[in-house]
């Protein structure tokens, strides 16, 4: 684990934070191409801020002898700059935030990553950083356990308050989403294309459902499209974002075992649901395991790591007697729910939706198609 280092120094010094208003002038700035993190530090040390840049001579641009000459060019560019207003008016009306790494409103959990994202998209929300937030990730093609696992994880952890963090991908980041979103949880997505492009596209509605109970997030601009290179990228900002990172099915070479190494740089925690010795998605999580990462059973064992107490608590005393007696049942072995509904006389209907519920909850599980069993 290496100790992280501010990204931009003196950034804590509230002095330094501009306000809403100068907004449009970083956001012009920061996208001019060849204007690095680096260089915008340097900018706005030498100016003061954004604006002082903009409304800066040629001559007082030349005196700042570390600036190339290409970059003097693009900043007096009064056609980019018309440009860039134009994509600024875009935003607007799409209702996207643009957020600086000098805005007040910046994450402080990346604000102090060494290599921070110099601005950040936004629809919806961002996370709020007074309180606790756990990213879940893991394979893509996952297994219908991993599914569950992942859904049941998000479920419980965003109904205790937790903000769900991922990164929208097909298998367990959406689930991880949809679970959360089931429980009426705040959930956050950070992709790796722009933030007005739903990728991929089968999530439309997961997609929308998060702008509404959370925030979709990225570095890149409006309108960039999803590029293999831009995942790594995307995976610094979902562990950034965490104090903790949950593992849920990995095989021994994946992008959440990048993420889970950048977690561990930027001392977050790192989770991992322990899989089945010989499984090919379970290799990445076992290795992660005996390199020292946490095991973990049920959401309970997170939200005891971080001294969280469930906001909601089953209430048993309300249950009929066929659900308590199903319970019990499941408790002691896998049952097929033909055979329960034969033994309860519950109609299959009424007990597939209690069914789907007590997943939700973590009570049961599903593991094989019909078949369930208590956890």
């Amino acid at each position: 684990m290496t100790e992280e280092r501010g990204a931009l120094q003196g950034l804590e010094d509230p002095s330094v934070l501009l306000e809403h208003k100068e907004g449009w002038y970083l956001f012009w700035l920061s996208n001019l191409p060849g204007i690095g993190l680096r260089t915008l530090q340097r900018l706005i040390r030498h100016f003061g801020d954004a604006k002082s840049v903009s409304n800066a001579s040629c001559h007082e641009l030349e005196r700042a002898e570390w600036l190339t000459s290409a970059c003097r060019e693009k900043i007096l560019d009064r056609e980019g700059r018309q440009r860039a207003q134009e994509s600024w008016m875009d935003l607007q009306k799409q209702e996207i935030h643009y957020i600086s790494l000098y805005h007040e409103k910046y994450p402080n959990r990346l604000r102090n990553l060494y290599d921070a994202p110099k601005h950040l998209y936004v629809k919806g929300r961002l996370p709020d950083m007074s309180k606790c937030s756990v990213g879940i990730i893991g394979a893509r093609e996952c297994t219908m356990y991993g599914r569950d696992m992942a859904r049941m994880f998000g479920y419980r952890l965003a109904e205790a308050g937790v903000q769900v963090i991922s990164g929208m991908a097909r298998g367990i980041d959406g689930w991880a989403h949809q679970g959360a979103l089931e429980s009426g949880g705040s959930t956050y997505a950070v992709l790796g294309c722009g933030v007005d492009i739903c990728y991929p596209a089968v999530h439309r509605r997961l997609y929308d459902s998060i702008c509404r109970q959370g925030g979709i997030l990225s570095e890149l601009p409006v309108g960039t499209a999803a590029r293999a290179g831009f995942f790594p990228m995307r995976n610094r900002i979902i562990s950034g974002l965490s104090d903790g990172i949950l593992i849920v099915e990995a095989r021994e070479k994946s992008g959440s075992l990048i993420t889970a190494d950048a977690a561990l740089e930027q001392g977050r925690d790192v989770f991992v649901i322990p899989g089945r010795i010989g499984d090919e998605l379970s290799v990445g999580c076992n290795r992660l395991i005996r390199q020292g990462a946490v095991p973990v059973l049920s959401p309970s064992d997170i939200l005891d790591y971080y001294g969280i107490r469930p906001q909601k608590v089953p209430d048993d005393g309300a249950m009929q007697s066929w659900e308590r007696e199903i319970l019990h049942m499941l408790a002691e072995q896998p049952v097929h729910m033909s055979e329960l509904a034969q033994k309860t006389g519950v109609c299959q209907g009424e007990l597939m939706r209690r069914l789907i519920k007590w997943k939700k909850e973590g009570r049961v599980r599903e593991i094989s198609r019909g078949y369930f069993s208590g956890i």
